[in-house]
């Protein structure tokens, strides 16, 4: 570290002789002969250079080595110039390129034209973010093909379950690595404070307004090199930079609402009377609870959910000249939820710099902090949360007794006093940054030093008040955590060329080292709910803290050919050594990948790119925690009343890495001068090793121990078509589809036993995960003849027990005839066959539209609701078409059971396929339509842009589900638990009115 530090110093402080560069002047034009402004221009194979301004001019010192310029621009083919002896001016003329193939992309620490890639790589732009119009980066991510992105509940800023070709592990994380400018940042769900039950999530603090492009990385050839960490797959995140030329001012800010997609239809007062007389035989519903009134009538969900507000502002500042360029920005997002009292509110800001101090030398500095404030409130998967109460709790009962308390009956939450009362804050602060130099020791061969950090200090605050149901006499909770993610990192890169064939090469050592220290408490007992105290509490339940950290030790390499641009040849390697193991802590994860492009040198005609490619390489998965290897005590044992500790948890020091070997073919296309490009690839992807608990003897203590003892496989299809439809001065007009299939299978299990895991899940060898395990249906008995003919075949013997006319029949699937648990069958399966989307763009004069169509299908989700709003046993109040479509006699049709309190009841409430239903849906999922004011007008207001727009995500939706949403996931990024819908807040419906200033 020392010699590391004076490296440093002597590259940012020590004086360079550089040899005498020489001025290169130009203008890059289009075709049309109009300036280019924002043009790159590099000293081919460096990263010298300089861009363009407003006229398309630049000026770019080149050193005396320098044999050409590489000019490159969005949207145009790039563009290589000879430097001539004696020429110092040159006018570059570029052709638009309308799939992109000359875009430039870092793949694995290395530049790349997106037309020599060799491995699989999506990309968003900036644009495609932009109009998702949501406040976390996941939402863009929906747009590319092979790349599954659910939202785990409607709550503004909540987390997103998203699957890069499938699911590779069971116990350990499937959240691919995201990487900002550089820097692995920690994703997915922070370290929990332990008291709010709902996480924060990380990604959440990264403002998609100060984010350039994304790539995402699926094959291993391009993921091999982040090792460890990516066998789910990589989101390499971009931020906004300068460039030279005047200083720009751009101003970004949209207001809009928030409402609920769909409300579900229960019983009114009436409807609840009339239930509850059929149930119980009387119509005095007071006499079951004093809560119930029938003069009352309450539509809990009309009283929550509403159209809310969202707001959202951004301010920034670019520019720069040849030497140092800059971007700044500030931005406020203010994010209300459909359902009232849930807000996400985000103060963020980012400071990006780079400075050439001398012709050999580049440095850069980013750094981008963010305060977000989470208003939560209990809901999620939670009885006494206020979306279940919406719908169970009867519509006779008052808001307010006559004494002023919250109404309730039957142990349910008041849907009023859950959004206003109960109060949870979670507050993060979080600092991401990098700060790195990188010196040409010669043209070609370069070292790069660079520093980076991810600090999140989280603090949430929970109060309960005593008019809660949950909590009779208050309760306070409180707790902080601060995740410290501290990066060294230090590559030597190569980029040269022979002849012909240009060649890359990186080596480079990298140290990671992250820490968590959190401390909580719990108190009860509150004298008052006027004054939150947790000094005045009578009851300290629980007071408690952990430390914990790991660290991770990695050494890259990684070589790229290009050979006259036909054959591509690309080999990575990344061996990482993981203070998570014990006895074998290093791994080595490789990848190779080669291409051919059949359409170099133009002969196949209106072809322009036809290239072969394939990769192979071994990712790994250290996301397992930082103790599972090891063994674990706890406190508060006694042993002749002195304090003592025991083992809370049996070690394995022999557990290894969960490793994914993943075999990629593909083919890239453009057509027609790029006006058509298609991608289409092949995978497979085998992860063995997969760490599962396996039984051992409980006289150990312990009933399970952790072991790589499980396999599993995903093997699919992706395919991406864009045209360019039009492409004329006043209109053009791109479409993009994409589509995938993924089918996924568990391959081996510890002595292939199925594991169940609640809600009729089960993991089961030659099965998907997501799995619905249960009773298969078929139909209702209909009399007591029908259950007296099963018997009788039986010998008499009870074939259901405790079943009447009008109760749900089941299956017998092993022919014993009886029904128990060796009749459950598998009865469907989260995971969709087909997932795409197709996008559109079009632009005439100064109009823009753009929509985007998503769909799954061949999905089900398991719908926990309508075992209690459905379930008709029970005094919760009952969906509309549940009470009327009930059985009530012989023959009529009606597909719900009787409506019953006894002992037939528990069983038309069974995990079985009546609550499985078809979660296909295609989704207009978002819309932008805007206004740019033309030149003229421009020119007259000293404006350099102003735009106006109207944009909206979720508008439409078509589908059978019958719940709120078929985009559901209840439990997060459970990865076996997946499609589960249960008590869960829906996703809204957002439409904003915006305006765009450029000065």
């Amino acid at each position: 570290m020392k010699s590391f530090k004076l490296i440093v110093w002597v590259l940012l402080l020590g004086s360079v002789s550089a040899l005498h560069a020489q001025q290169i002047t130009g203008t890059v034009v289009d075709e049309s002969g109009m300036g280019l402004i924002g043009a790159t221009v590099l000293v081919t194979g460096t990263s010298t250079g300089t861009v363009t301004d407003i006229d398309g001019n630049f000026s770019l010192a080149v050193p005396p080595v320098a044999k050409s310029l590489t000019i490159s621009y969005t949207g145009f083919s790039g563009q290589v110039v000879n430097l001539l002896e004696g020429q110092t001016d040159y006018q570059i003329i570029l052709t638009e390129d309308g799939i992109g193939l000359d875009e430039v992309l870092v793949i694995g620490y290395s530049p790349v034209k997106r037309k020599d890639l060799v491995g699989s790589v999506s990309s968003i732009s900036a644009e495609d973010i932009d109009v998702q119009a949501g406040s976390t980066v996941q939402s863009a991510l929906r747009n590319a093909a092979g790349v599954v992105v659910q939202q785990s509940s409607g709550a503004p800023g909540a987390g997103y379950n998203i699957r890069v070709r499938g699911s590779t592990s069971i116990t350990a994380s499937n959240e691919p690595l995201f990487v900002v400018d550089g820097v692995p940042v920690i994703s997915g769900d922070f370290a929990q404070t332990g008291i709010g039950g709902q996480g924060a999530n990380a990604l959440a603090d990264i403002n998609p307004s100060d984010i350039e492009s994304m790539e995402i990385l699926k094959d291993a050839s391009t993921t091999a090199i982040y090792g460890s960490r990516a066998a789910n797959g990589v989101v390499l995140i971009t931020t906004k930079s300068g460039k030279a030329g005047k200083t720009k001012f751009d101003i970004n800010s949209s207001y809009g609402f928030n409402e609920p997609i769909k409300l579900i239809d229960v019983v009114d007062n009436k409807g609840y009377t009339d239930y509850i007389e059929e149930r119980y035989g009387t119509r005095n519903i007071s006499a079951l609870s004093s809560g119930l009134d029938t003069s009352v009538y309450n539509n809990w969900q009309d009283l929550i959910y509403d159209r809310n507000p969202i707001l959202s502002t951004d301010v920034s500042m670019s520019g720069g000249d040849a030497k140092t360029k800059f971007y700044t920005a500030l931005s406020y997002d203010d994010n209300q939820g459909a359902l009232n009292g849930t807000r996400f509110r985000r103060y963020s800001t980012r400071l990006n710099l780079s400075h050439n101090p001398t012709d050999k030398m580049v440095t850069s500095f980013n750094l981008g902090y963010t305060n977000s404030n989470n208003k939560l409130i209990q809901n999620d998967n939670n009885i006494y949360g206020a979306t279940s109460s919406a719908i169970l709790l009867p519509p006779t009962v008052p808001i307010r007794n006559a004494d002023g308390t919250f109404g309730s009956v039957f142990g349910l939450e008041n849907p009023i006093a859950a959004t206003t009362e109960y109060q949870n804050r979670l507050i993060t602060n979080r600092l991401i940054g990098n700060v790195a130099a990188t010196y040409y020791i010669l043209n070609e061969l370069s070292f790069t030093a660079k520093l980076g950090a991810d600090i999140a200090s989280i603090r949430e605050k929970v109060f309960e008040p005593s008019t809660l149901q949950s909590s009779a006499n208050g309760q306070i909770a409180e707790g902080s955590t601060t995740n410290t993610r501290l990066i060294n990192e230090y590559t030597m890169n190569y980029n040269g060329s022979f002849g012909t064939t240009q060649f890359t090469a990186v080596a480079g050592a990298i140290f990671q080292r992250d820490d968590i220290v959190r401390n909580y408490f719990v108190t009860n007992d509150v004298p008052t709910n006027n004054f939150p105290s947790a000094d005045a509490a009578a009851n300290p339940s629980s007071v408690t803290g952990d430390l914990s950290g790991d660290v991770l030790h990695s050494y890259i390499a990684n070589v790229n050919f290009n050979f006259g641009s036909s054959f591509y040849l690309s080999g990575s390697v990344r061996a990482d050594g993981s203070s998570r193991f014990i006895n074998d802590r290093w791994g080595i994860f490789p990848g190779v990948a080669a291409g051919y492009n059949f359409a170099n040198g133009g002969n196949l005609g209106n072809i322009d790119l036809l290239k072969l490619r394939t990769s192979f390489g071994l990712t790994g998965n250290n996301n397992i925690g930082n103790f599972t290897t090891r063994q674990l005590y706890a406190g508060g044992a006694t042993y002749l009343d002195a304090p003592g500790i025991v083992p809370s948890q049996i070690g394995n020091p022999d557990l290894i890495w969960e490793s994914t070997a993943q075999f990629d073919i593909g083919v890239d296309a453009g057509f027609l001068d790029n006006r058509i490009g298609a991608t289409v690839d092949f995978y497979v992807k085998n992860t063995s090793d997969l760490i599962l608990n396996r039984p051992i003897p409980t006289t150990s203590g312990f009933s399970v121990v952790p072991q790589n003892i499980g396999d599993m496989r995903n093997v699919g299809v992706e395919a991406s078509l864009t045209f360019v439809n039009v492409q004329q001065t006043d209109f053009d007009w791109t479409t993009t589809l994409f589509g995938a299939v993924n089918k996924n299978e568990v391959l081996s299990l510890y002595e292939d036993q199925p594991q169940d895991f609640g809600f009729a899940t089960r993991l089961a060898v030659g099965q998907p995960i997501g799995s619905f395990f249960g009773y298969e249906t078929d139909g209702i008995f209909q009399n007591q003849a029908e259950i007296d003919a099963v018997n009788a075949l039986n010998d008499d013997r009870d074939y259901q027990t405790g079943v009447a006319p009008g109760d749900i029949r089941f299956v017998d699937q092993n022919g014993d005839g009886i029904i128990n648990d060796d009749d459950r069958t598998f009865i469907g399966n989260a995971l969709p066959d087909f997932t795409g989307g197709v996008d559109n763009k079009l632009n005439y004069k100064n109009f823009g539209l753009s929509f985007f169509f998503q769909f799954n299908l061949g999905n089900e989700v398991y719908n926990n609701n309508l075992a209690f709003a459905e379930g008709l046993n029970s005094v919760f109040a009952p969906t509309v078409r549940a009470y009327e479509n009930a059985w009530r006699e012989e023959g009529d049709g009606n597909v719900f059971p009787r409506i019953t309190g006894g002992s037939g009841a528990s069983n038309n409430r069974q995990d079985s396929d009546r609550f499985v239903e078809d979660g296909s849906f295609v989704r207009l999922k978002t819309a932008t339509f805007s206004y740019n004011l033309p030149s003229s007008v421009l020119d007259a207001i000293n404006f350099r842009a102003l735009r106006l727009y109207v944009r909206g995500t979720n508008l439409i939706t078509w589908t059978d589900y019958s719940w709120f949403d078929p985009e559901v996931n209840a439990f997060g990024d459970s990865n076996v638990a997946l499609g589960t819908d249960f008590l869960t807040s829906p996703v809204g419906r957002t439409v904003e009115f915006g305006i765009n200033i450029g000065l």
